[in-house]
């Protein structure tokens, strides 16, 4: 899939971990390259992205591995990348349990460790929002950060 945004037009690659994401996302968007992988192990080469979105994903990673995680997409992404992601809003350290009738696994840090970690790895911090989910009792914290030129 190729998406516009001012009259250019950037690649897509979606990826998830889940089979069965993935399945449904390839039905969705039939023109997308999708890929199955861990975004915690996934390999790509250095610079290979001008943008890279984490949406509701991150908070499924140990929290222990975030730091991690967030240098591993810095190096991913070209000079002055964009990263925007959605990070869990509290301190939750690895809770496994039921959530909308699917075992779930839940992991994170509270706003400002989850700023640190974005700004120790590279990243110069945007916009950085708090946000109430509309359909639960929980928050996130939206960041829009760019990696330094």
């Amino acid at each position: 899939m190729r998406v516009s945004l001012r009259h250019s037009v950037f690649p897509v690659l979606g990826i998830d971990g889940s089979a069965r994401q993935i399945q449904l996302a390839r039905s969705n968007v039939p023109t997308a390259e999708f890929l199955q992988a861990d975004m915690t192990t996934v390999q790509f080469a250095p610079a290979s992205f001008d943008a890279i979105s984490a949406f509701y994903s991150i908070t499924h990673v140990p929290r222990n591995e975030h730091a991690a995680l967030f240098e591993r997409v810095a190096t991913w992404l070209r000079p002055g990348g964009a990263f925007v992601a959605s990070l869990g809003a509290g301190q939750l350290c690895d809770w496994r349990g039921n959530w909308l009738g699917v075992e779930m696994f839940f992991s994170h840090f509270g706003p400002e460790t989850n700023e640190q970690l974005v700004r120790d790895a590279g990243f110069a911090i945007e916009q950085s929002k708090l946000v109430e989910q509309d359909n639960e009792d929980g928050r996130f914290l939206w960041i829009v950060a760019r990696l330094a030129k």
